[in-house]
């Protein structure tokens, strides 16, 4: 991963040095002739990466000097982030001072002290530059000219549950398996049957083929459990799961006696089929106390098993006659799966390519994961490229018994530069996490990994990458619901396996009895399932100590209580180069001041803290700031006054207990893609200087009942593209998104843009060509999905929202008791994908819906007109 990290932070410094070297009234003290020297030295390092990198595994004297490297080029970066961090202040001070006269604002109160420190620093890191970059001659690394920076060509769309078509070669597994579930045992009630086999044969998708076979459901009379275990064996959790899923009820709060009690009861009552995958576990202890309470099951009940250990499955098998042993696929049925994924018909094989990849499969050991991920890897690439894979010398490392990774890591290292980075920091999450796409992608934003070299949002840019991983089947899709638009992504165990490995000391998932922190570790998560059960205070306080040993942090995914104020004000003050740092569900009842010396910070949560009350004013000197996130934080008094600064906030999601939001706060932050406003149940009305966020894309209004006025016409967010409001029952929208007069008046005072004095050379005329230009700017045109739910008040769709005609891709209206029709521009919702309508009790329905419900996919013109009261005629 060290040539990535580093080509990464390469590219980003070097792109931010040439407006700091124009910037010559700004500099003083040599720091112009620093950072020229210190961007030709990078310029010379970053021609010879590749080349090191690949003598990384071979060579340990390149491993040490890519090591040396790395470091050094992260104090680069955090010495010049520093530098512009400054810089944004002072700007913000100029233009607060158009407005109010004001002083102190900047945390580094004294320019020339801090240039002189700056210029000390940067000669300092320069000089370990230079020496280092010397040391690459006695390497004799070959210069590259550039590498392949190509986008990987998207596959044909997946979908999260396994469809037996795609399946190949295990039809006679299949139905050895459903002959066992459908066998009856005359000695014990329930049956344990476990399928074993090495990582990478596919032994989930097996599993998930038996699971959804119908002569399976019909026979358990739908009675039928599936259990994600990993190495997360806690028999109350997997108890209490077991239990909500029979009966769909919570039972968070119970004690173990009586949870035991009520899960015997159910099993009890007839047969079911639990299915337990990816079983790590070894402890007899504690499989023994899980096993005894699913042998309370009705007569047929079965639990089918999966886990790579065969000792495991002797342990929990009824009997040795059970348990199944996968094999990798014959050779024949592994080059159909290979070659179904590499390529879209059998008439596009070219027989030369075929050829190769008879090969290729020849080495891939019968491991369906393998040939699949090589598949995909190789879709649309030419010989070349196929050759490489084919004649690489990786294929001599896997010759270790189930050892698949050597195999999987050529996907890794030839895989475009720009992906290694964020595929390796995806193995901060635990193994079978439900990856939320769009916290990973702000989390990759946060670290400079998304690139943008054509103008398109950095938000684009990461669902893009997001879409590659998905192609390279690295990242699976994860629908949690029917018809669900798969906004989670999962990782196989061997890719994780595969991310962390070549992620290293980078990234690292903490555990109960953490070692001491190398000094290279830059990305940390702590997650609550890594934990045993009932963790003492010693093992929080042994984890706190941890982490404020690791001082060069960049990330902290802390999803872990934390109940102290102590234990914040101690990581705040040993972790000072934080880019993201995450402390959700915790209890501590205030965030000290000290957060605004995280100069770095990019990214911010601290939902679900039922007990913080409210932020410190600090916070608003966090001048690179992207994401706050404030879900759920139901004690929240207000945001700080001086929101408003926040120049380069993307993302905001708040709960709190304002009856309004602060005037000169919110419609400041020019730069929002999103906002969400939820469970804010004191709050009244927006603010009419919402208008000015012209370039906000996602607009969320959730159980606020008090809300009764949106104050502003959503007609002048032209860059809105999802809109969804529920469960605001005082909110007259009829009423309320006609455009107002003086709406329209006040849009022509404008706030400038705190981005076009920031950094970007603010110039008063390209704020009145902009203004200019959106005024003739008709709003909601770029408006693809909008969703209401339970708003009493709304009688009919406001006639504003007509413009979204053309682009309106999916409409949902749910439990809307006085909504009588539909609005007439719906036939021409040409692009309309689904239309759902649940529980309208009043609104005229197709034939055949029941209770105002139905949904129709990709409807016609001709369905769309059929929905739309015809006029009376006038007599």
């Amino acid at each position: 991963m060290a040539e990535a990290v580093i080509s990464n932070i390469v590219g980003t410094i070097t792109k931010e040095l040439a407006p700091l070297i124009q910037q010559q009234i700004e500099l003083a003290c040599g720091v112009e002739e620093q950072l020229k020297k210190l961007k030709n030295t990078l310029s010379t390092i970053n021609s010879v990466l590749h080349a090191a990198e690949e003598e990384h595994d071979k060579n340990e004297e390149v491993r040490d000097w890519l090591g040396k490297l790395k470091e050094a080029v992260y104090d680069a970066d955090d010495v010049i982030d520093e530098y512009q961090t400054d810089n944004v202040q002072r700007q913000v001070l100029v233009y607060r001072s158009l407005i109010k006269k004001v002083c102190n604002f900047c945390s580094l109160s004294n320019p020339i002290l801090f240039r002189f420190q700056l210029g000390q620093k940067l000669k300092k890191i320069r000089e370990n530059m230079d020496e280092i970059a010397e040391d690459r001659s006695k390497f004799h690394f070959t210069v590259q000219s550039g590498r392949d920076g190509k986008a990987v060509p998207l596959k044909r769309e997946q979908t999260g549950s396994v469809v037996s078509s795609e399946v190949i070669g295990r039809e006679v597994d299949k139905e050895a398996i459903i002959k066992l579930l459908l066998s009856s045992n005359e000695k014990e009630n329930v049956t344990i049957i476990p399928i074993v086999g090495m990582g990478g044969l596919g032994k989930t998708t097996l599993a998930q083929l038996v699971f959804n076979d119908d002569r399976v459901a019909s026979h358990f009379g739908y009675r039928k459990i599936w259990m994600c275990v990993s190495d997360d064996f806690h028999v109350r959790q997997i108890s209490q799961r077991i239990a909500e899923k029979l009966d769909h009820r919570k039972y968070g709060h119970l004690d173990f006696d009586l949870l035991q009690i009520i899960l015997k009861q159910q099993m009890s009552t007839s047969k079911y089929l639990l299915v337990l995958d990816d079983v790590w576990n070894e402890d007899r202890v504690k499989w023994f106390r899980l096993k005894d309470l699913l042998m309370n099951g009705a007569r047929g009940s079965k639990v089918l098993v999966t886990t790579r250990g065969r000792m495991i499955a002797s342990m929990m098998a009824t009997d040795t006659r059970y348990v199944y042993n996968l094999s990798g696929l014959p050779y024949d049925k592994c080059l159909d799966l290979f070659l179904s994924w590499t390529f879209d018909r059998i008439q596009d094989r070219p027989q030369n390519l075929v050829a190769i990849g008879k090969d290729i499969v020849r080495k891939c050991g019968g491991l369906p994961l393998a040939a699949r991920t090589l598949g995909c890897f190789l879709y649309r690439k030419g010989e070349d490229e196929w050759l490489l894979v084919k004649n690489s010398e990786i294929w001599e490392l896997a010759q270790k018994e189930d050892d698949v990774l050597p195999v999987l890591r050529l996907t890794y290292d030839q895989m475009p530069q720009y992906l290694k980075p964020c595929f390796a920091f995806c193995s901060l999450f635990p193994k079978d996490h439900s990856i939320d796409k769009e916290t990973l992608i702000h989390m990759w934003m946060a670290q400079g990994f998304l690139q943008s070299s054509d103008g398109s949002p950095i938000e684009k840019i990461g669902h893009r990458y997001v879409n590659e991983l998905l192609s390279m089947s690295l990242l699976e899709d994860e629908h949690k619901y029917p018809d669900d638009e798969a906004r989670h992504c999962k990782m196989h165990d061997l890719i994780h396996d595969l991310a962390r490995l070549v992620a290293g000391t980078e990234c690292s998932i903490i555990t109960a009895h953490p070692k001491i922190p190398s000094k290279k570790v830059r990305h940390v998560s702590v997650f609550g399932s890594g934990l045993p059960e009932n963790s003492s205070s010693k093992v929080k306080d042994s984890i706190s100590e941890f982490l404020c040993n690791a001082k060069k942090l960049r990330t902290l995914y802390y999803h872990l209580l934390v109940e102290q104020n102590k234990t914040v004000i101690n990581l705040l003050a040993n972790l000072k180069y934080l880019r993201i740092l995450i402390l959700t569900e915790s209890e501590f009842d205030g965030l000290p001041s000290s957060i605004g010396t995280l100069l770095h910070l990019r990214y911010l949560d601290l939902s679900k803290n039922y007990h913080i009350r409210r932020l410190p004013h600090s916070i608003c000197k966090l001048q690179n700031l992207q994401k706050l996130k404030l879900y759920s934080c139901k004690q929240l008094e207000e945001l700080p006054k001086g929101t408003w600064k926040i120049a380069t906030l993307r993302h905001l999601e708040i709960t709190s207990k304002q009856e309004f939001l602060p005037n000169k706060g919110i419609e400041c932050l020019t730069s929002l893609r999103s906002l969400s406003i939820h469970n804010c149940y004191r709050l009244s009305t927006l603010v009419r200087g919402m208008q000015h966020l012209t370039a906000l894309q996602k607009l969320c209004l959730i159980d606020c009942p008090n809300l009764t006025s949106l104050e502003f016409s959503l007609n002048s967010l032209i860059s809105l593209e999802s809109l969804e409001i529920r469960n605001c029952s005082g909110l007259d929208l009829s009423g309320q998104l006609k455009k107002k007069e003086e709406d329209s008046l006040e849009g022509r005072w404008r706030l400038p843009s705190l981005l076009n004095i920031v950094g970007l050379n603010y110039k008063k005329e390209q704020i009145e060509d902009e203004e200019k230009k959106e005024e003739g700017h008709q709003g909601l045109q770029k408006l693809r999905s909008l969703t209401f739910v339970q708003l009493p008040k709304l009688i009919e769709l406001p006639n504003e929202l007509k413009y979204a005609a053309s682009s309106l891709q999916y409409l949902s209206i749910s439990y809307c008791d006085r909504l009588s029709s539909l609005p007439d521009w719906l036939p021409r919702c040409m692009a309309l994908k689904r239309l759902e309508i649940e529980r309208c009790p009043i609104l005229p329905s197709p034939p055949g819906s029941q209770n105002g419900s139905y949904t129709i996919i990709s409807p016609s013109q001709d369905e769309l007109k059929e929905l739309i009261p015809k006029p009376r005629n006038k007599e």
